[in-house]
């Protein structure tokens, strides 16, 4: 943590801000790579999805802002307006003719939640007796009551179906709590 507030700290001294970067559609990854090829800093924050198909879950990394990126760069001193030209960008978002940067602090706390696996953590903070919407699966979009929280990320929750109180056992990355 440290190092990354030294980094933030030297960046900020040399004038280099974050700006966004509008992608193609799906195209991130080409993006930030012709973009790296250029020496920009890029961040791409991603969060891990949970994927269920013919009874099998998989899990991928998502980016938070779909067609979304973020580039560290100095105005005054770098050529920013190659970033508009390089494969997979649509544009860098300006405020007239010049980058519009990124609040302080925004990218940076989005940095400081990304876990090992390089994803961020999404698991909502939740209690027993919440009221919780089911994210995705086969209950998709139902609402019910969280009645059991375990350590291993499983939950049971009671949800209303066909009349009737039905107790189901999910993983608490497929709740989000209700509104």
């Amino acid at each position: 943590m440290e190092e990354a507030q030294m980094a933030a700290r030297n960046a900020e001294a040399d004038g280099s801000r974050w700006y966004v970067v509008h992608t193609q559609l799906f195209a991130e990854a080409r993006a930030m790579a012709h973009l790296e090829r250029q020496g920009y800093r890029i961040f791409c924050p991603r969060y891990r999805k949970i994927i269920h198909h013919a009874r099998r879950r998989t899990s991928t990394l998502q980016p938070l802002f779909p067609s979304y990126l973020f580039v560290r760069l100095d105005p005054v001193r770098d050529r920013w307006r190659s970033v508009n030209g390089t494969r997979g960008v649509m544009r860098l978002l300006t405020q007239g003719e010049h980058p519009l940067p990124v609040p302080r602090g925004v990218v940076e706390s989005l940095q400081a939640h990304m876990g090992g696996d390089g994803a961020l953590d999404r698991v909502p903070s939740l209690e027993v007796g919440q009221i919780v919407r089911v994210a995705s699966g086969p209950f998709s979009d139902l609402v019910g009551k969280l009645e059991r929280l375990d350590a291993a990320g499983r939950v049971r929750v009671l949800l209303d179906l066909l009349g009737r109180s039905v107790s189901v056992t999910l993983h608490c990355g497929d709740l989000d709590p209700a509104a």
